[in-house]
């Protein structure tokens, strides 16, 4: 609802335990309400993620807060 958009994979952490895909049109995420969460091709060949130095395992992406897959 403020105009931040990301594609992450579906399985991707929060950081309130749950994954993207568990996310839907009318949650509220990180100080924002989820406007649309549609399921889309990926068009690249790989898919990347961080591993954050400090110990909440979360990092900003597009200005949203998600959790890391690495550990």
């Amino acid at each position: 609802s403020d105009g931040r958009r990301l594609q992450v994979s579906p399985l991707h952490p929060t950081i309130d335990g749950r994954t993207v895909d568990d996310l839907v049109k009318g949650d509220f995420y990180d100080g924002a309400k989820v406007i649309s969460a549609d399921h889309i091709s990926y068009e690249f060949d790989s898919t990347y993620d961080l591993l954050p130095a400090g110990d909440t395992g979360s990092y900003w992406a597009n200005g949203i807060l998600l959790g890391s897959t690495l550990h």
